[in-house]
């Protein structure tokens, strides 16, 4: 008999237990596993393999950009050629890894006007969105002025989001959501080239994700404790339970070694800090980490992932690949055993419809069990 017929059978069991068997039948149907038994709660986070997306807040490109770009170069367009569900679709699906990139815009008025759109004399941003794009703040988009269609113009409001929808869901399981800083833009623009993230940006990016998602965010010093360093927390004594962190965010900050400077300020423990940063093993703060290739760094993530850290990867990157080329790589990052999978080919993805290829566990789960630590 299946979780949910023996959940509204029960009806003379106590509250408090018709609670935690909900939570149970939520937890099957949104992750995906076989059944609420496949899942022990009190095992360790890095226990388990689970599916995220890649650049999570992605809209479409406009058609126009991609015939433009295409003339150009047909392998980069198609680079960009993808696109997400709204992060609150994501999530219900099961989902529970992100990624978001930021722009930094102190002074506000940089990116409202978008340069592609202007040369291609379109409007591709609603009202709102120029509202939201001329105030100060960080802005979520993948290329300033060219691949800016997005499901939350702004990091506020894409934590309004996801918040909102872990308020609904408050017994979630948790959820890491990587962050790119970006810096840089093609040559060929004419705008303003985006501000630089020095400390008293990270400081603010720190603070608006602390303040976008109160009560809900794990930080390095909740890991860390009175320990003198994350490493020897997580190598000694491992990741918390699924159960301490359940409705928990925790954000991995993807920066290069000048931004990750910056981060820390010269610092090597991440002290006040609200994102985990990718730290090579040996570091004092090293507790996940990023390895983008699992086919050639196969060897190097199982022995990360047996070492006790978290380990994000990828399940494809080349959007141009045979379906057979991918799943190469995805096979690769399931048996690698990283924990977190990210692809842009999840069942309901627009890419994986027009494909007709998706990631995805055995009997379409999102979330199984580690072959490496189990």
């Amino acid at each position: 008999m299946s979780p949910l017929f023996r959940y509204f059978l029960l009806p003379h069991i106590e509250i408090q237990e018709q609670r935690k068997m909900l939570f149970w039948l939520l937890l099957w149907l949104s992750t995906g596993f076989a059944s609420a038994a496949d899942f022990d709660e009190n095992a360790p986070l890095n226990h388990y393999q689970w599916i995220g997306s890649h650049n999570s807040y992605k809209r479409a490109l406009p058609d126009s950009v991609y015939q433009l770009l295409s003339l150009k170069n047909t392998n980069k367009a198609n680079q960009l050629n993808y696109a997400h569900l709204s992060l609150n679709e994501q999530l219900s699906l099961g989902l529970r890894q992100l990624e978001i990139d930021v722009v930094n815009d102190p002074s506000g008025n940089q990116y409202q006007q978008v340069e592609l759109a202007s040369r291609l004399n379109e409007n591709w941003l609603s009202a709102h969105e120029v509202k939201q794009l001329a105030k100060p703040g960080f802005k979520v988009m993948h290329i300033p002025h060219v691949d800016v269609m997005t499901h939350c113009a702004t990091l506020k409001v894409c934590l309004k989001q996801l918040n909102a929808w872990s308020a609904s869901h408050p017994e979630h399981f948790p959820i890491v959501v990587m962050m790119n800083a970006k810096e840089t833009q093609p040559d060929f623009l004419k705008s303003n080239k985006p501000v630089l993230f020095d400390e008293a940006a990270f400081a603010s990016l720190d603070e608006a994700i602390r303040s976008g998602l109160p009560g809900r965010l794990v930080t390095p010093d909740d890991i860390r404790g009175n320990a003198k360093s994350l490493q020897s927390v997580i190598t000694n004594n491992g990741w918390p339970s699924v159960k301490a962190l359940r409705g928990k965010f925790i954000f991995l900050f993807d920066g290069n070694e000048k931004q990750l400077d910056r981060y820390t300020q010269g610092q090597n423990n991440l002290k006040g800090r609200s994102m985990f940063a990718s730290f090579e093993p040996g570091h004092p703060s090293a507790a996940i980490m990023i390895r983008n290739n699992p086919i050639n760094q196969q060897q190097d993530i199982r022995q990360l992932v047996e070492s006790g850290y978290l380990v994000r990867t990828r399940a494809d990157a080349n959007l141009s690949a045979s379906n057979e080329q991918k799943a190469l790589q995805r096979d690769a990052a399931f048996q690698s055993g990283a924990q977190l999978i990210s692809t842009d080919f999840y069942s309901q993805s627009p890419q994986a419809k027009r494909t007709q290829y998706s990631v995805h566990f055995e009997q379409g789960r999102l979330m199984r069990t580690n072959p490496i630590n189990y």
